[in-house]
């Protein structure tokens, strides 16, 4: 026997870019997905930031602004150590999740 009940649910209807506002949420062929990028960090003791978490949901083109720089930053900080490689085109892509 099925018991039924009225049951309010809280869904997302939209998720927005925290950097730039656009919306995340990309309509294709009917349907609705969530393209997100995010930039999260969980700092714990010991450091300087200890017990501060950050989030940052970013479309594609912020996270793509937040990549350079930090490509950017390598470049800097190991431009002349011989002992280190300057970051490639593939810098920061998961190669394990990644097809060829």
């Amino acid at each position: 026997m099925k018991h039924h009940q009225m049951k309010l649910v809280n869904a997302v209807v939209d998720r927005v870019c925290d950097v730039c506002g656009s919306s995340l949420m990309i309509e294709t062929n009917g349907h609705i997905f969530e393209e997100v990028g995010q930039l999260k960090a969980s700092w714990g003791y010991g450091s300087k930031e200890d017990g501060i978490a950050y989030h940052l949901d970013l479309c594609e083109n912020c996270f793509k602004v937040a990549l350079a720089a930090l490509k950017e930053h390598r470049r800097n900080t190991v431009m002349f150590d011989e002992d280190q490689e300057l970051p490639g085109e593939d810098f920061g892509i998961d190669k394990f999740r990644t097809p060829n």
